[in-house]
């Protein structure tokens, strides 16, 4: 039985069981506040002639529609037929009722009907997404022309936020419905922390599949142990996003509002001030580490307007800055750098 059809019986049998009230739903997109907001990366990475990008066209297999559609009373029979272009999903013995009675009851499940249905409202087809995926996969394939692009499905997970976005071999999953707009109801029944809402929206869908794909395929053999560590990192992970993602507002790939990203902006002369008078950014200290790098409301220590994730951006700018000063050197050449303070003096990055 396949991975990703055990996720679908582990949800059945102890995700699902989650008792919430239903009310009314809402869709919204992120705003994007202010000119900060409309900052793109474009100017921070060589710019590629169209004529220069590979001709990628990606289908976005929705597993999801094709699972709901079938027709209750030949059920069976319908998990066969769609077998051979799902198999991620329903690599199994179908002939077994007790895989079959497993996903059966999934979808006639009430809650994750209602949930299929509002998905199916927000996205009603993927054109958006997959023009968008295409444009990414384009880019990624002009850095790496070697590099095997996966196979993308969607899925219905009944609100497994912890991980909408899912790599197993070259197959990438995105469960749509953790994207459903901040004011979705059921988020907040489900006490999931406002700051987290406020990042699953569809804008986010196609820069989760890139951040999946470099932790899982670029981002190996790390272990930082230092802040300078992980701010390089990080920096190194939202400069991926850059090249392969050029013209996306700065406030998504790093999911700020305007407000956060002008705040970061103008205060952080202020903030950098901080972290070298303390000797924050050689600190292994992990309360810190997390505190400067993880989401959140805010940074623990500063004012409550400031975003989280500060190193994260400081790292950001420094790999920038270091790009811009090394322009022969390839995103490979990039990832492959480990020594931190070495970086942060040869970029020159001085906030």
């Amino acid at each position: 039985m396949s991975v990703l059809l055990c996720r679908h019986f582990f949800i059945d049998n102890v995700m699902h069981k989650r008792k919430v009230f239903f009310t009314g739903f809402l869709f919204t997109f992120i705003l994007l506040l202010g000119l900060a907001s409309c900052h793109s990366s474009r100017h921070n990475v060589p710019e590629i002639p169209e004529s220069k990008l590979p001709k990628v066209q990606v289908i976005i297999h929705r597993y999801g529609k094709a699972l709901f559609g079938l027709d209750r009373h030949h059920f069976q029979a319908g998990l066969k037929k769609l077998k051979p272009q799902f198999l991620p999903f329903l690599n199994a013995d179908l002939n077994d009722t007790a895989n079959v009675n497993r996903l059966y009851r999934y979808v006639t499940d009430t809650q994750i009907l209602y949930v299929y249905h509002k998905t199916i409202a927000a996205f009603p087809q993927l054109k958006r997404e997959e023009k968008q995926l295409s444009r990414a996969f384009a880019h990624l394939k002009y850095y790496y022309p070697a590099y095997r692009l996966p196979e993308v499905y969607s899925y219905v997970s009944d609100l497994y936020y912890e991980q909408p976005v899912m790599k197993q071999g070259q197959t990438v999953v995105i469960a749509l419905d953790d994207y459903l707009g901040k004011d979705f109801p059921l988020y907040s029944d489900l006490n999931i922390p406002q700051y987290h809402r406020r990042c699953m929206v569809p804008a986010q869908i196609v820069p989760d599949i890139m951040r999946t794909l470099y932790r899982d395929d670029f981002q190996k053999n790390i272990h930082p142990k230092t802040l300078l560590d992980n701010m390089l990192e990080a920096g190194k992970a939202l400069y991926f996003l850059d090249a392969v993602m050029p013209d996306v507002p700065d406030t998504i790939k790093i999911c700020y509002t305007g407000k956060q990203l002008a705040w970061m902006q103008k205060n952080r002369k202020e903030v950098w001030a901080v972290l070298v008078r303390n000797r924050f950014l050689y600190s292994s200290d992990y309360m810190l580490i997390n505190k400067m790098t993880q989401p959140g409301p805010f940074s623990d220590g500063f004012s409550h307007q400031s975003p989280p994730m500060m190193a994260s951006w400081f790292g950001w700018q420094m790999v920038r800055q270091y790009m811009r000063e090394h322009p022969q050197t390839t995103l490979a050449q990039l990832f492959k750098k480990k020594d931190a303070q070495q970086f942060l003096v040869d970029s020159g990055y001085k906030p």
